[in-house]
């Protein structure tokens, strides 16, 4: 038997990589790499102790890889995911906020919903749709 076919029988009914498990590896990278400016510039019981945060994250990385509980780790990773999709869908609406300059972006005093407004200057008053409350709106520049 081949090393591939072995390979292919001792990952069978274990979880396998994700994306948790690409980014625990990816923040050990990381912390390794500060761990090596650290050795210079700190003690060497600081350094010992980073060391010691690389192999956790490297051991937890190789437990969700090899597990076979794959309920607990789908769910692991479908709670990363959505903290990871909240990230990006506010970092693209702040993205499309600064590149449209006709409309202007305020919150309801109210109820916390942004309002999309059009950006007339001066002191406007508006209703939000959302709970239908009327309030004044400044807009410069």
């Amino acid at each position: 038997m081949n090393f591939r076919y072995k390979l292919m029988q001792f990952m069978s009914g274990r979880y396998g990589p994700d994306m948790l498990t690409y980014f625990l590896l990816g923040c050990a990278i990381a912390v390794s790499f500060i761990n090596i400016f650290l050795s210079i510039f700190v003690s060497r019981t600081v350094s010992a102790l980073v060391q010691l945060i690389v192999y956790a994250l490297l051991a937890f990385a190789v437990f969700r890889f090899l597990s076979r509980n794959i309920s607990a780790r789908r769910r692991e990773n479908d709670w990363f995911v959505s903290k990871i999709n909240i990230i990006k869908r506010k970092r693209e609406f702040n993205n499309q906020k600064k590149a449209d300059k006709y409309h202007v972006y305020k919150k309801c005093p109210y109820c916390k919903a942004v309002l999309r407004l059009p950006h007339r200057l001066g002191k406007h008053k508006t209703v939000c749709p959302k709970c239908g409350k009327e309030f004044n709106v400044t807009v410069r520049k």
